[in-house]
């Protein structure tokens, strides 16, 4: 007795290994892609061509610590690194 189903059976079956595997991988990559995102919207650059000038200008006495401090600050830097 054959009830009609057999193939379906099989696709019912590669169904659930899909969504077993899909859901997990999924939620990882959303996971990882928020990450991302917050870094990103964070993080400054490594290198910052202003702050180097200002760095340069401090230490060869062109401008003050507090002209420093409040360039520094200006830029967007809470503290001069």
């Amino acid at each position: 007795m054959m009830f009609g189903f057999g193939g379906d059976i099989w696709l019912m079956w590669l169904l659930s290994i899909v969504l077993t595997l899909a859901i997990p991988v999924a939620i990882v990559w959303l996971i990882v892609m928020l990450v991302r995102r917050s870094n990103a919207e964070t993080s400054r650059p490594r290198y910052d061509p202003a702050a180097e000038q200002l760095r340069y200008r401090y230490a060869r006495g062109e401008i003050s610590e507090p002209e420093f401090e409040r360039g520094m600050h200006l830029l967007g830097y809470d503290r001069a690194p």
